[in-house]
């Protein structure tokens, strides 16, 4: 199996490069779909509806994952975030249920993990679910367990344990994983894709928020690529 993996899009088109540049058996998005300061509106929910389409043409092969950004801009109030864009806060709202239809938290093939910022064992204890429910984070509907939790006022980015598979962040990712699973995350920048492990959890990541670079999985290897059209 081909796994192409890609990075938070933010309005950005360079999604149809990389499925142009690459065969695949499954693409999977890490979602924040919207929220770019230097493109419109009209540019972002355009893409986002490109994006959409993509997956109901393709609904076994291509996989979107919620971020952040996305959740904030279907107008939950608890999911506040930066970023915010009038016109794409109006226009996601509208199309709510396509896109919470079209979207999942996590998708899980073998040991390895696919989500938006990560799970942690606190935040999977705290909402009442074993390492062996995983799956189970799908069928829960969008509510503030899904939002900013800290567990401190110190924490004002995601570095607490307690934050959620939309915000943690690598740090507290790596220090509270769960156990003996390969994550494969977006949501915090980092200049090029790359790996790290704990040994402590026999635990290891990826972190992939670095577009135009994006990550494939095949036949249990992994390659760092770039998009060559960008």
């Amino acid at each position: 199996m081909k796994i192409v993996v890609i990075g938070d899009i933010h309005g950005r088109f360079v999604w149809r490069n990389i499925i142009e540049q690459e065969s695949f058996d499954i693409v999977v998005f890490l979602g924040d779909y919207v929220s770019h300061d230097k493109m419109s509106g009209n540019w972002q929910i355009a893409n986002l509806k490109a994006i959409l389409k993509f997956k109901e043409d393709n609904p076994n092969k291509v996989i979107l994952l919620r971020g952040n950004h996305d959740i904030q801009h279907i107008g939950y109030s608890w999911a506040e975030c930066s970023g915010l864009n009038g016109f794409v806060l109006d226009e996601m709202s509208k199309m709510k249920n396509r896109f919470l239809d079209d979207t999942q938290w996590i998708f899980k093939v073998g040991n390895v993990i696919f989500s938006h910022a990560g799970i942690t064992k606190t935040w999977l204890l705290s909402i009442g679910l074993t390492e062996s429910e995983i799956n189970n984070i799908n069928k829960i509907k969008p509510s503030e367990i899904f939002g900013f939790i800290p567990d401190s006022p110190w924490d004002t980015i995601g570095t607490s344990t307690s934050q959620g598979v939309t915000w943690v962040r690598p740090n507290a990712l790596i220090k509270d994983s769960i156990r003996n699973v390969i994550q494969i995350v977006g949501h915090t920048p980092v200049e090029n894709i790359y790996r790290e492990e704990s040994t402590e959890n026999n635990s290891c990541f990826w972190f992939c928020d670095s577009l135009p670079q994006y990550l494939v999985i095949e036949n249990e290897h992994y390659y760092q690529k770039q998009c060559e059209s960008f």
